[in-house]
């Protein structure tokens, strides 16, 4: 029978883990820099509006974080899913894409 009670994670994988996190944290500044101010007030908005009002449909009575964290939550949700969200998974990549009338959003 093996011990499920030693919990310490090998050097490798925890070494992993930080190099993953630290690409995560840089591929949102990458999104955010490539968005305008006005982009990034409006993605910055909606995450938190429906982050906070997704808290309180739940009943989850934690201390909700702050914008930045909120901000950064959401949006690397949201890369981590470009199909859904592809204009802020092209802004990821340093890729501007504007919405015209003849490339609206994806379904329309």
């Amino acid at each position: 029978m093996t011990d499920v009670t030693n919990t310490e994670l090998p050097d490798g994988l925890l070494e992993y883990f930080a190099a993953r996190e630290r690409q995560r944290a840089e591929t949102i500044n990458k999104a955010l820099a490539t968005l305008s101010p006005y982009e990034r007030r409006l993605v910055r908005e909606a995450a938190v509006m429906g982050y906070v009002r997704g808290a309180m449909a739940g009943k989850h009575r934690e201390d909700v974080p702050g914008d930045g964290a909120i901000l950064a939550e959401v949006l690397g949700a949201c890369i981590t899913m470009g199909d859904l969200y592809p204009y802020l998974a092209a802004a990821s990549e340093g890729c501007r894409r504007r919405v015209t009338k003849s490339r609206r959003w994806p379904g329309e």
